[in-house]
């Protein structure tokens, strides 16, 4: 009896400490490798890749293009802006598959906003101190058409930077 009871103690402690071991892989797993997480949003270093780009434009207060197969950080415009800026970004663009976000930084890298594109949009920020900022896009196996415009008061002006910049 008592050797059936010491098997049946230790059979439970083995179950729960592999349930615990994957739900703690599980979470780190998510944590770190995630599309969604926002150490990977903000990483510095850019990583585009897409299956295609096409239709591509650039304007004074915005870009617009058709992609498909995007994975990874694009970190597409640039602007300087004093303390105090008010920023609003109009999000028009459709994605129809998989998730596109996009991303406002600081010279630091530290996210000033973090919006996931599902439908036409805006979003509002304010900058907290004068410098570069940077609009990023992140994709996980995303397709569709991006397209922003980038309104400020007081005005700033942008900078595209291409893929291979």
């Amino acid at each position: 009896m008592r050797r059936r009871t010491a098997i049946i103690k230790g059979s439970l402690i083995s179950a729960i400490i592999v349930i615990v071991f994957f739900g703690v892989f599980q979470i780190y797993k998510s944590y770190f490798n995630s599309s969604d997480s926002s150490e990977y949003l903000t990483e510095r270093k850019d990583m585009p890749s897409f299956k295609y780009l096409q239709n591509e434009k650039n304007t004074d207060d915005g870009k617009s293009f058709d992609f498909a197969g995007f994975n990874g950080r694009w970190s597409l415009i640039h602007f300087n802006a004093s303390k105090g800026t008010k920023i609003t970004i109009h999000d028009s663009s459709k994605i129809t598959k998989g998730k596109l976000y996009i991303v406002v930084l600081d010279s630091r890298y530290k996210s000033m906003a973090i919006h996931k594109s599902v439908k036409k949009s805006t979003f509002h920020l304010t900058t907290h101190r004068r410098g570069e900022y940077i609009v990023r896009i992140v994709g996980d196996n995303s397709k569709g058409k991006f397209d922003i415009k980038i309104d400020s008061n007081p005005h700033i002006n942008i900078s595209h930077k291409d893929l291979m910049d």
